[in-house]
């Protein structure tokens, strides 16, 4: 299955990436291979990993955490793609993604 980065999500990648550019560009690419390196696995196994603490809903919602770094992809596994809600900063408050990609 493929993942597709919702466009709140592509906006959050885009300014964590610049953040970290922005003190170190080394930052930055590191940071972009963590998430591409977890896009990855998401892709290849979308149910291994965990939902996210305290997530009440019908929807299938999980996380993955970055290597070496304070964000996680939540995502939602659906029928024929891996919805990737948000680039979640661990720090930020739990579940303000949640009404993402719903109809």
């Amino acid at each position: 299955m493929t993942a597709r980065f919702l466009a709140e999500a592509e906006a959050e990648l885009s300014a964590a990436a610049q953040a970290y550019a922005d003190a170190r560009m080394e930052l930055a690419e590191h940071f972009l291979t963590a998430v591409i390196d977890a896009v990855t696995d998401i892709e290849k196994h979308p149910l291994r990993f965990a939902s996210p603490p305290k997530l009440r809903t019908s929807r299938l919602v999980r996380r993955k955490l970055l290597k070496g770094f304070p964000y996680s992809l939540v995502y939602e596994v659906r029928e024929s793609e891996l919805l990737i809600l948000a680039v979640a900063h661990t720090s930020r408050k739990p579940g303000y993604w949640r009404n993402r990609g719903t109809p």
